[in-house]
Order: C-alpha cells, then sequence, then structure tokens
C-alpha cells in the first residue's frame, strides 16, 4: 500500500505556539528561512523519486513565487493551508471564506492548476468549526486533511472517524476528509506520524504504527514542517513543556524522514485522491 506525503509549509515564526511573539505584521521583519528548508526537502523527494503535498500559506505564495513553482513544476501537488496561518476556530464564517478563497487564488495563479485540498492551521477543524466543510465545497475543494480524530489542548475530534469519509454531499459535489492517522488502542485513539508524534516517539514505532495502521487496509498520512527539519533556526524560550515539545529530535528528524521513505511507499494526496479505488476506503 502506498501512503500518503504531505508537508504544511510554516517559516519557524508561523506555529500557534509561537505567534503570541510575532505578530502577522513583523513577518516580513524576520529571518526568512523556509526557502532553504523546502529546497532541502524537495532535493530528498527527487533523489527518492517521491511525489509529496505541499499546503502552503497564501502569505508563502507571494514571498515565495518561484518556490512554489518549483514544486509544481516537480509534479508535487501544491494545495492550501489559508493565508495567513489562522485558526478557524478564531475565525467567522465570512473570515474563513476570504482567508480560504485568497490562498487558493494566490495559489493557482502561480501554478496555473486547480487547488484540491486543504489543511487547517493547527488541525483546526473541530466539532464546532465543521461549518468550513460547506465553505470548501462551495470554493471548489476536492478533500480536505484537517481533522484528528483525538483529543489535543489546542484541537482534536475524538470520535471521527479513522479513514477516509465524506464529509460533506451536495448534489454532485463531495468532499473527502482525509483524518490524520492514529492507532486505535482500547477504545482511544493515539496519534503518530508527523509533527511532534514524527519527531518525538523513536523511529521503530512509528514504522510499527504505519504497518499496523496499513493491515487495516487504510493508507497513513505523514505530515511535517520545514522547520521541524533545520536545527539552526532561532531559538526561543517557550516554557519547559513547550520548547521540548516544539523542538525535540529536530537535529535528527530529517534522517527519520529519510528513512520512512525508503521503508515504505508514498504519494500526494491528489494521487490518493484520484486513485479508482478511493471508493473502497470512504463511508
Amino acid at each position: 500500500m502506498k501512503n500518503i506525503l504531505s508537508i504544511d509549509v510554516e517559516e519557524w515564526f508561523h506555529p500557534e505556539a509561537v505567534q503570541h511573539l510575532f505578530p502577522p505584521d513583523s513577518w516580513d521583519e524576520r529571518e526568512p528561512r523556509v526557502e532553504r528548508n523546502v529546497e532541502k526537502l524537495l532535493e530528498l523527494f527527487d533523489s527518492k523519486k517521491t511525489k509529496a503535498t505541499f499546503f502552503v500559506l497564501g502569505w508563502t505564495v507571494r514571498k515565495y513565487p518561484q518556490l512554489i513553482k518549483r514544486m509544481a513544476e516537480a509534479g508535487h501537488e501544491v494545495a492550501s493551508h489559508g493565508n495567513s496561518h489562522r485558526m478557524v476556530t478564531k475565525l467567522t464564517p465570512d473570515e474563513f471564506r476570504e482567508d480560504l478563497a485568497e490562498s487558493i487564488a494566490a495559489i493557482q495563479e502561480i501554478t496555473g492548476k486547480k487547488v484540491l485540498g486543504f489543511r487547517a492551521p493547527t488541525f483546526s477543524i473541530v466539532k464546532e468549526t465543521r461549518w468550513a466543510w460547506e465553505i470548501m465545497l462551495e470554493l471548489g475543494l476536492a478533500y480536505d486533511s484537517s481533522v484528528y480524530p483525538i483529543w489535543h489542548d489546542r484541537y482534536g475530534i475524538p470520535d471521527a472517524p479513522r479513514h477516509p469519509y465524506i464529509a460533506l454531499e451536495k448534489e454532485s459535489q463531495k468532499l473527502i476528509e482525509f483524518p490524520m492517522p492514529t492507532l486505535k488502542i482500547g477504545n482511544k485513539n493515539f496519534p503518530f506520524g508527523g509533527g511532534g508524534y514524527l519527531r518525538i516517539f523513536p523511529l521503530w514505532f512509528t514504522k510499527y504504527a504505519i504497518k499496523k495502521f496499513n493491515k487495516e487496509g487504510l493508507p497513513a498520512i505523514i505530515y511535517a514542517h520545514p522547520w521541524e527539519f533545520d536545527p539552526e533556526q532561532p531559538r526561543l524560550e517557550l516554557g519547559k513543556v513547550q520548547t521540548w515539545r516544539h523542538y525535540y529530535n529536530i537535529n535528527t528528524n530529517l534522517n527519520k524522514l529519510d528513512v520512512l521513505l525508503d521503508r515504505f511507499e508514498w504519494m500526494s494526496f491528489k494521487d490518493f485522491f484520484e486513485q479508482e479505488t478511493l471508493d473502497n476506503f470512504l463511508i
């Protein structure tokens, strides 16, 4: 089974955990690092003949249009991560519509290709923001990958399905939700395979979790951020626990990803979405 590889393209000052230190009007004053980090990933993926989905911010598209062109020209999917990394839980429906529409327009202008998918910053499609699915469908998206079927202090829908499902259907349009991967242990879901979970958990566990997930007939989704492969980025004091969670294993994370790319087969959301077998995964 092929699994799905995705990158949430953010600068080191974009994550929700540090945004209180860096308001958007200060972003242009910060040291830029995302371009060099994405280039590193593009080189790695090219060497492995692997395609990924890059969820990009409208802000990043406007600042680095040539980088976005390189992603598309290399055969990777470019999808939306919103316009300015604002959690959906902090937006009204009208604000979300404007934010998402602006990011889609920016991507399509640069790539010349229709944007099919979206991932909300900080997985902020929760029970209270499921109204956002209707707006995604209205704006022509085919899939979303913003639901984590776990409990977390910032996100999660613990009782959401663990495999791709139809989030919303209107007339001839369907919006497919690709939830983040979890292991079912007892009556609880445990996350793996992306972000801090990829960095913090040992490599043997991630390989075990992907294999177990695949045995359920499900494609695992790996996600990461470019700053998670950048040990030279500015280090911020975020409090003992948050600092550990934010920076742990950044030095070795690229090697871990390299091993996973060799051990399993990977593709983009677009590639998976277009497979005729997609209906086998849906409820």
